[in-house]
């Protein structure tokens, strides 16, 4: 059973084109299609080719036309997958398919009276394949030689020319029903296909999108917002509070020894320290606040509603909280330390930068006490 849900129709598509392209590039999936589509043409030839070798006697010339119908598109086919395959030319191998497809029915229809012949109906696939496979101006240009080809069937017998009638006696009714069933089939299936393939285009271009959004927006080490993206946000609160005449407090915070941590036990138990305190950060913070590392060892948070200093110091004092549990690393417990500085809004300015720079004063002279404390 589980072998069955494991089975993927691309482990039989993509053998048959080239694999220079990576799960969500829109390229593979145009080659996919193309694939896709010889194969299924492959599959709905030789179901005809069965049926009438079924049904028509040996030797009639109804089965020696189905029989040479399906060698010429049948070599058509490997030609367009080596095309596709080997060359990587998608466009080439799609209108050589396709010129092989509507050789195949003109052949069909000479030989099986002409513009009456059920296989001239089937041509109505020709652009819609194109249009599909290609693109509009490809479509347009088929559907004229479609058209011209309708024409000429028309118009053969009058400027005299031949059309033979090999098709054995049969109900053409019931032929001509066959004709329209499977060209309307195939036209499904091509729609279908081709709507599935561009659905899931669509959705990986929206997930590599969100994905490059977050990328563009986030620190890759901690997962907080980056200095960029944290700039944006700020010039958007402020904008905000002049409107509605709120208030916010930023808090800058600078972690102490951080370097030294760093440069002792190496890299990665500085990534360590700065993934945990993120992490607490986020956690302990109100899903209003925003928190993102602006440096490499700082880190602000913007808090909304805080519209004076006795706000701004519970805060600072619950950033304290934080930093005064100790951390579980690779390298054993540590202990975090850290200069905590702010800025509120409108108090100490009405421009990012000078909040920005205000909060960052602050912490240098919170961090000058600390050192004169030790002293």
């Amino acid at each position: 059973m589980n072998k069955f849900r494991r089975f993927n129709i691309f482990s039989i598509i993509d053998p048959l084109h080239s694999k220079t392209y990576s799960e969500g590039d829109a390229k593979l999936y145009r080659h996919r299609f193309t694939a896709g589509l010889i194969l299924s043409a492959m599959v709905i030839l030789s179901a005809i080719l069965i049926i009438a070798s079924y049904y028509l006697p040996h030797g009639d010339p109804g089965l020696h036309i189905v029989r040479v119908l399906f060698v010429f598109v049948g070599l058509g086919a490997l030609l367009s997958i080596y095309v596709l395959r080997a060359l990587d030319q998608r466009i080439v191998a799609t209108n050589i398919f396709i010129a092989v497809i509507g050789m195949a029915l003109i052949y069909l229809a000479v030989m099986t009276g002409g513009i009456l012949s059920p296989a001239s109906i089937c041509l109505i696939i020709i652009p819609v394949i194109s249009t599909l496979s290609i693109g509009s101006f490809a479509g347009k240009i088929w559907g004229v030689l479609a058209f011209v080809t309708w024409t000429l069937l028309f118009f053969a017998p009058q400027l005299g020319f031949e059309i033979k009638k090999s098709m054995p006696s049969v109900d053409d009714s019931l032929a001509f029903y066959v004709s329209i069933l499977i060209s309307h089939i195939f036209i499904a299936f091509v729609a279908f296909y081709y709507e599935g393939t561009s659905k899931t285009l669509r959705q990986n271009l929206i997930k590599e999108r969100r994905e490059y959004h977050y990328l563009a927006n986030h620190d890759e080490h901690t997962g907080v917002i980056n200095r960029r993206h944290f700039i944006e946000i700020l010039q958007s609160e402020i904008t905000r509070c002049e409107k509605s005449e709120d208030s916010f407090c930023l808090f800058y915070i600078d972690l102490n020894d951080f370097k030294k941590a760093n440069d002792e036990y190496g890299h990665h138990f500085g990534d360590q320290i700065l993934e945990v305190f993120a992490r607490r950060l986020r956690h302990r913070t109100r899903a209003t606040d925003t928190v993102a590392r602006i440096g490499g060892d700082e880190f602000c948070v913007i808090s909304r509603h805080m519209k004076t200093e006795e706000d701004a110091k519970c805060g600072e004092q619950r950033f304290e909280d934080i930093l005064q549990e100790p951390m579980s690393l690779s390298e054993g417990s540590y202990t975090l330390r850290a200069s905590i500085g702010w800025s509120i809004f409108p108090l100490h300015g009405r421009d990012h930068e000078v909040l920005l720079k205000h909060a960052d004063q602050h912490m240098y002279e919170v961090k000058r006490r600390k050192k004169e404390g030790r002293s």
